[in-house]
């Protein structure tokens, strides 16, 4: 990709401002702003709509390339110098490597490792070793390093490894002062792409001045340092303290803190957990370890190409900085938020989903893999092979590190290829997240409904103070990502009169907290449990934001049926169906949902749609009272005709020795479901991702969409109770 960008923010109120980053292999770059009306492309079979809006971007800007290098690490600036050295650090090495990568890197001098050596090297002399320890590095096994340079230049290296005799070498070297930076899993080396860092973690980490053999057996045995070393010249960074900051402060006086860069995993076990707890809160001291890895990414660090002022009378909308260069184009999302309550309806665009989903890797690194999936080759877009080349621009949620381990952090601050109303997705043959909830925003304006929009930053930071100002509140197609939070502010908002419509499935399902000293980046913990494509390792469990567990939200006691009515149950990918409407659904107090629908009780509603087809399509929800379904839920009409490529989510598969039923599972279908609420609210809940792509068949015509509009003409409009 020659032309690329990124917003400093998702979301803006009118009046706002937001910043541009662009990097471009283009002599120059054309700038507007446009408003999105639909998202697709000639490969999708609708038209991309988008309209312009006057704005005061600059008509062009000079194209130049912006680099980003991805890797955690720690670092802190030595407060005085040192005359003599002495360091060590516990380290766990996850992704061994045959190139040496730094542990700890103080002044010019450093300890660095790799899969079969540990040196002490020298930065002044070309990194001239000044000892070395031949040794085989185990992948995921704690050992315990140290090496002091004394006042006569005399080296000494230890390696001790649990379980194995120490190791040690001792050599002549030359006197000198330590002065500079103390780093930790970096040398300090800007080198554009994949960061050139340590992948593992680290734990305890002491600088000082040189000590005696007798003080390098005690730190290995967990003695304080400070017990044994001058305050004064001493850095011990407390790795286990506020496991949500970016910084680490230093108990003694050498450095006063260090800062921690890109959002390293915290609340890490250390080599002295002994297990009993698995909450980072209950034994701090014992989960005093940080977790590196060379393709961490908290910010792409690029400079500002332009800003945009927001207008103060700009409709709230999805708009997007527009960048032409040549034959390539890029849209930059930018949700334009109400300044203030004008409109009886709000949209809530589920940006943490798309920021959970952000440059997911898996379709072009598992390309082979989702055949099997799809049982047919759907392709890709173009744009992940590209980002398959280029791991320094951070993963998604969904994916793994280069060292094997799950991705816990996302950011916004960097170019997000699938962040793009023309994005292709093969999973479901075309839209979906943005590019689909852009369909929703089409049939709303075709509607000509007055509406304003929102992300889920918005309800996260302004909760009912926010959703209480309008009537109805619908969500996008796939909400999946929340925090305690948002699953407060909802509930809260129905109980007290507010009418919500879930167009989606998958909801409400993962916990999820915003990073409190990084507020552009979400984190998660998967837990054991849930559709995954990994497990939090053993004590990890926990959100370094906000020591919660993490994992899914009904296992906390909160399924999202007791929000809406519906909590996930199955996914698939082969093709779309329709809903068989219920008994109930033609009784005088819900049948108003169907005004308009020909097809009558056991009949299907909803069988067609773009990209599989159907509006019960890609992940599905089902009713069920003992997960929390008000027992008054009217279900109108569940999904039939699935097939066995359509598999349950983990935690609905049935345990003990009972054999399932044959056939489809019946818990494999979506559900609509209607409920209302002491004091007037109410909900309305699909069952199903699909459901708005399903709603764009034939412009618009068609008897999903309107249900969905006889559903929102009552909530909008009707005073009284709407539901049962």
């Amino acid at each position: 990709m020659r032309l690329l960008a990124y917003a400093d923010r998702l979301s803006v109120p009118a009046g706002g401002r937001v910043a541009v980053h662009v990097s471009s292999e283009h002599p120059e770059v054309a700038m507007s702003v446009v408003r999105l009306r639909r998202g697709g492309s000639p490969r999708h079979h609708v038209d991309l709509v988008e309209e312009p809006v006057p704005s005061d971007l600059p008509v062009s800007s000079p194209g130049r390339v912006q680099h980003t290098t991805s890797g955690s690490f720690a670092e802190a600036e030595l407060q005085r110098g040192l005359p003599d050295l002495g360091c060590a650090l516990w380290f766990r090495p996850t992704a061994p490597t045959t190139d040496l990568r730094p542990l700890l890197v103080v002044g010019t001098l450093g300890l660095w490792c790799s899969a079969t050596a540990l040196e002490l090297r020298d930065a002044r002399d070309g990194h001239a070793v000044l000892a070395r320890l031949e040794t085989d590095a185990v992948r995921g096994r704690w050992a315990f390093v140290a090496a002091t340079l004394d006042a006569d230049g005399r080296v000494r290296l230890t390696l001790h490894r649990p379980g194995l005799p120490d190791e040690a070498v001792e050599a002549a070297g030359d006197a000198r002062t330590v002065s500079g930076r103390l780093l930790i899993g970096s040398d300090g080396i800007v080198r554009p792409g994949l960061g050139a860092t340590f992948n593992g973690a680290v734990a305890r980490p002491v600088v000082g001045r040189a000590w005696a053999p007798d003080v390098t057996t005690a730190l290995r045995d967990g003695a304080d340092p400070l017990a044994l070393l001058d305050i004064a010249t001493t850095a011990a960074l407390d790795l286990a303290a506020d496991p949500g900051g970016t910084r680490v402060p230093d108990r003694g006086d050498l450095t006063g803190s260090a800062a921690l860069r890109h959002l390293p995993t915290r609340g890490v076990p250390g080599p002295f957990w002994t297990g009993a707890e698995r909450d980072f809160r209950a034994a701090p001291a014992e989960f005093d370890a940080v977790h590196l890895h060379d393709d961490d990414l908290a910010d792409a660090g690029w400079d500002v190409d332009a800003t945009w002022d927001v207008p103060t009378d700009l409709p709230s909308g999805v708009y997007a900085v527009k960048l032409t260069a040549g034959e390539d184009v890029d849209r930059v999302p930018v949700v334009v938020t109400p300044a203030r309550h004008a409109a009886p309806v709000l949209l809530v665009l589920p940006t943490w989903t798309y920021l959970a989903y952000a440059n997911w890797r898996t379709y072009a690194e598992f390309e082979t893999e989702r055949l099997d999936i799809y049982g047919e080759d759907r392709g890709l877009d173009e744009r992940d092979r590209w980002l398959a080349e280029h791991p320094e621009l951070g993963r998604s949620l969904y994916d793994v590190h280069s060292d094997g381990s799950g991705v816990c952090h996302s950011t916004r601050r960097r170019p997000i290829v699938n962040l793009r109303p023309d994005y292709y997705t093969p999973t479901t043959r075309g839209f979906r997240h943005y590019a689909q909830d852009l369909l929703l925003l089409d049939w709303l304006e075709r509607r000509g409904e007055d509406y304003a929009v929102v992300t889920d930053d918005e309800v996260e930071q302004q909760g009912t103070a926010l959703l209480d100002r309008y009537r109805v509140v619908l969500t996008g197609g796939h909400p999946e990502y929340c925090s305690a939070g948002m699953l407060d502010s909802y509930s809260a908002y129905t109980a007290t009169g507010g009418r919500l419509m879930y167009l989606g499935g998958n909801g409400f399902y993962q916990v999820t907290a915003r990073h409190p000293g990084v507020p552009h980046a979400l984190e998660i913990r998967r837990g054991h449990a849930g559709v995954a494509t990994w497990v939090s390792d053993p004590g990890e469990e926990h959100l370094s934001a906000t020591g919660e567990p993490g994992g899914l939200w009904r296992m906390r006691g909160r399924a999202p049926n007791r929000l809406v009515g519906v909590g996930f149950t199955a996914q698939g990918f082969d093709k779309g169906h329709g809903y068989r409407r219920s008994a109930r659904s033609a009784e005088p107090d819900v049948s108003w949902v169907f005004d308009g629908v020909k097809a009558g009780v056991g009949e299907v509603v909803g069988a067609e749609g773009p990209g599989l087809g159907g509006a019960a399509a890609d992940e599905f929800d089902r009713a069920d009272v003992a997960l929390g379904t008000p027992p008054t839920a009217a279900v109108l009409g569940s999904s039939v005709g699935h097939s066995h490529r359509i598999g349950l989510a983990p935690e609905e598969i049935d345990h003990g020795y009972s054999a399932p039923p044959p056939g489809v599972h019946p818990n494999v279908r979506a559900d609509l479901v209607l409920f209302g609420l002491p004091g007037g609210g109410a909900v309305f809940s699909v069952g199903s991702i699909g459901w708005s792509t399903a709603m764009s068949q034939d412009e618009g015509d068609n008897d999903t969409a309107r249900i969905t509009g006889a559903v929102l003409d009552r909530f909008r409009d009707h005073d009284g109770p709407v539901a049962p």
